[in-house]
């Protein structure tokens, strides 16, 4: 699979994480594909509008969020595209 944007990498890597509802997910993509566009910057800076800033912070306080299911997403993307490569 061929990655040519921010928004393409953000939801390879992260468009299938199980974070128990899928706006969770959406908003896992929405700020990593933030993120990736403003490289080095901050997530205030990285976002375009105050409601993408308050989502971010949102998304990050929530309990309900563990890093381990985030690296997990990571994790099973590049298990997948390894199993996928033909080496020779």
């Amino acid at each position: 699979m061929y990655i040519s944007t921010p928004q393409d990498w953000a939801t390879s890597l992260f468009g299938q994480a199980n974070l128990g509802d899928p706006r969770r997910t959406k908003r896992l993509v929405k700020v990593a594909t933030n993120l990736a566009l403003h490289t080095g910057e901050s997530l205030v800076k990285s976002s375009q509008q105050p409601a993408e800033i308050e989502g971010a912070y949102r998304f990050i306080r929530n309990e309900s969020i563990h890093a381990n299911d985030i690296a997990e997403a990571g994790f099973q993307t590049t298990t997948q595209r390894l199993t996928a490569m033909i080496y020779c």
